[in-house]
């Protein structure tokens, strides 16, 4: 985040040291936890007054209560460690020129909360001073379960930056502690959110923030990456070059291929799961110095690709609520544009209505379709004109798809009013065919004279093509009557035509340099060298019983190379789970999860679902080598919070476990039928525009039209009992 507070505003940092305790503060809101629904859209709160911003501007501080309802997450920033001499352990200390007393900030959290928004703490900011050591991972839990039972939050954000990213151990003790609060709280029913806001440039495979991602596998909500302040760090495209940060130009093109990348994993980043993806962007272009959309429909063009493509992101971040209510230099305001801009459109999923004027297309977006699919050039295509309504049936398309060949092609779309007021949209189709996957290709070592089969364990899968493992060509020289190493060339091809080829190292030794084959009964001390499934490991601490290759990249055993030993041991046991969503809705108790395992040896698997309440047909056993759907059928469901379990064993005993989370809702409600007397509000109902209510003053309230009509349901918009019911209700 952006941390640019003034000199004032430093030295009142500096005096907080001092500030007093939070002991006569009772704990009112420990027992609320809130999860957002849906789509998220995520500001940061100044825990500060009047930051200076990038074009001479100013972002006020304002309390929580101010801040627009389109923002159903919060980040308060920060908790960090304010003073060095007080230890290591980060913590809260709300700033008292804000102007609320510890009691009006916790009565406020309990306030969003009650409508249903979401309060986290964010760690770190520019001036963090993070530096947690190992052994400080009680320490920092503690005092974030301190901090949450106290104030109410309802989860964490990792905001750290610069140095404070990698300094000390914090790469593995905030990860632990984090698991330990999150454990902390399921054991009560509730989700601790987890969070995080890296720079995209340490998103990238082995960069910064990876290892945090990784750590909390399976505890993370979700991830909103700084998409800005990076200037040139971009990404580069094949076809088009590349893509900035900061070139306004290509806006659209970056937005849409680096989430593209994240999501997929592709292009050398990490993969982000689409619905774990949060679009992170300066509120004005005085809250960053790069990355301000200019031009918000090269936003809602991107993520309307994205979701063709079926991955739609999660939301958009921004920093910040403040800026978004700040002034620029002349003192102009910038009257919360950002969240006018992307609030309707991220809870509604809907670009801003037509102009006057010219009819204005929807859904003519750049779309990917897979080779070999039917593509409809109309399908999710329409036409409206403020004068003439729908003209989408007089849409004519010049251009045409040949799903059967690869490459990009260019449809152009137009239409005319009755006025001859004609608008044209072009759209690029990309064919593609995702390219064969080889596995069971790592390097081998033999001992002298062994036999060995080429395609022992190999197999060759395409995501349209399925197993083509029948189909791989060989080139192999091995000779393991002879020393020495040997390349084997693996090489499939696709229905598309697409090859790929792998090369593969044999090594073939007669044991004489050999360090010792690492032994499940044996004890091993720091520093300890052995051999396992062609590598060579050494012990980072006292160890016994704990195989190389299956401690992670934070455990006992470091590789330190390949090993030219006989012990060609066995690859370390791997169990994957997909397919688990976020949020399921009960159908009459019932609830269908399709579940996707897939391991790299063959297992048994024990399946079990559990949560907050005792359902049927959430155990089941599988047996697993490769990939597998499994179809489970809850009944007997409740609302709330539930877990599947996988634990999986192989041949040799070894155990490998999966973990997933997900949240069940009731069936969703629908208004009852219009009648003379108009019934009582009730927020969560899906109303839709002209639905009339009785609000809590009497009065008759109608439900707005699009794009407002999906903040009717939102308890924050209650008519006659709001601050805001005006931007969602007409009062009759």
């Amino acid at each position: 985040m952006t941390f640019k507070p003034n000199a004032i505003c430093a030295a009142l940092f500096l005096g907080l040291a001092s500030f007093s305790t939070h002991a006569s503060v009772s704990a009112v809101n420990g027992d609320d936890m809130v999860n957002p629904e849906g789509g998220v859209v995520v500001g940061y709160w100044h825990n500060w007054c009047d930051g200076a911003g990038y074009k001479r501007g100013n972002a006020p501080c304002v309390t929580l209560e101010e801040v627009n309802p389109m923002y159903n997450v919060i980040d308060v920033s920060f908790m960090k460690v304010f003073d060095t001499a007080e230890g290591r352990i980060p913590t809260f200390r709300l700033d008292p020129m804000i102007g609320l007393s510890e009691q009006d900030f916790i009565n406020e959290i309990a306030e969003l909360n009650r409508q249903g928004r979401s309060v986290l703490l964010a760690l770190g900011g520019a001036d963090a001073h993070v530096e947690l050591k190992t052994g400080d991972e009680q320490a920092f839990a503690d005092e974030i379960i301190r901090l949450t039972d106290l104030y109410g939050f309802d989860g964490l954000d990792i905001d750290l930056e610069q140095a404070a990213v990698t300094a000390a151990d914090n790469q593995t003790v905030i990860p632990a502690a984090l698991r330990m609060v999150k454990d902390h709280y399921a054991a009560q029913g509730k989700n601790f959110l987890i969070t995080m806001a890296p720079e995209f440039p340490y998103l990238t495979e082995g960069g910064k923030y990876v290892p945090y991602i990784t750590a909390l596998e399976g505890y993370y909500d979700w991830i909103n990456p700084q998409f800005y302040n990076q200037g040139g760090d971009g990404i580069w495209i094949d076809g088009v070059g590349w893509i900035a940060q900061n070139n306004d130009a290509l806006k659209q093109e970056f937005i849409y291929y680096i989430s593209d990348s994240l999501i997929n994993g592709t292009r050398g980043f990490h993969k982000i799961p689409h619905d774990k993806l949060v679009f992170g962007i300066p509120s004005s272009d005085d809250a960053a110095a790069t990355g301000f959309v200019k031009d918000p429909a090269k936003l809602y063009a991107a993520f309307g690709q994205l979701s063709n493509q079926g991955q739609p992101l999660r939301g958009v971040m921004t920093w910040s609520v403040n800026w978004d209510m700040g002034t620029d230099a002349a003192g102009n305001q910038y009257n919360e544009q950002f969240i006018k801009d992307y609030g309707p459109f991220i809870h509604g999923q809907t670009p801003p209505p037509p102009a006057e004027g010219k009819p204005v297309f929807s859904g003519v977006n750049d779309v990917r379709v897979r080779h070999g699919d039917e593509f409809d050039a109309m399908a999710g295509v329409s036409a409206m004109d403020e004068e003439n309504g729908d003209l989408t049936f007089s849409i004519v398309v010049d251009g045409s798809v040949d799903t059967s060949r690869l490459g990009q092609y260019v449809l152009v779309y137009s239409v005319s009013d009755e006025d001859d007021n004609e608008t044209k949209a072009t759209r690029t189709v990309e064919v593609y065919s995702q390219k064969p996957v080889f596995s069971g290709v790592e390097k081998l070592t033999l001992k002298l004279g062994a036999e060995f089969d080429a395609m022992a364990g190999v197999k060759a899968t395409d995501a349209e093509d399925g197993d083509l493992t029948s189909t791989v060509s060989v080139e192999s020289n091995v000779d393991t009557s002879l020393v020495g190493k040997y390349n084997i060339s693996y090489s499939v091809t696709d229905s598309a035509l697409q090859t790929v080829t792998v090369d593969r190292v044999i090594s073939v030794t007669d044991g004489s340099t050999c360090v010792n084959a690492w032994d499940a009964s044996s004890v091993y001390n720091t520093d300890d060298i052995v051999s396992h499934a062609g590598k060579t490991w050494q012990a980072g601490w006292w160890s016994r019983g704990e195989e190389p290759g299956t401690t992670g990249e934070w455990g006992v055993w470091r590789e330190t190379g390949d090993s030219d030993c006989g012990d060609t041991g066995t690859p370390a046991a791997s169990l994957k789970l997909s397919g688990v969503k976020s949020t399921y809705t009960a159908d009459n108790g019932n609830v269908t999860l399709e579940l996707g395992l897939e391991s790299n040896q063959a297992m048994a698997t024990d399946i079990t679902v559990s949560g907050a309440s005792m359902v049927s047909g959430g155990e089941t056993q599988v047996n697993v080598d490769g990939k597998l759907a499994v179809s489970l059928t809850l009944s007997n469901v409740e609302a709330g919070q539930y877990s599947v379990s996988v634990i999986g064993k192989t041949e040799s005993g070894t155990t490998v476990k999966q973990n997933a989370a997900f949240t069940v809702r009731d069936e969703a409600i629908t208004p009852p039928p219009p009648g003379g007397e108009y019934p009582d509000y009730v927020s969560g109902t899906a109303y839709a525009a002209g639905d009339l209510v009785t609000g809590v003053d009497g009065h008759i309230y109608e439900c707005k039209p699009w794009p407002y009509t999906s903040w009717c349901a939102n308890a924050s918009y209650a008519p006659g009992d709001s601050l805001y019911w005006a931007d969602a209700w007409d009062k009759r």
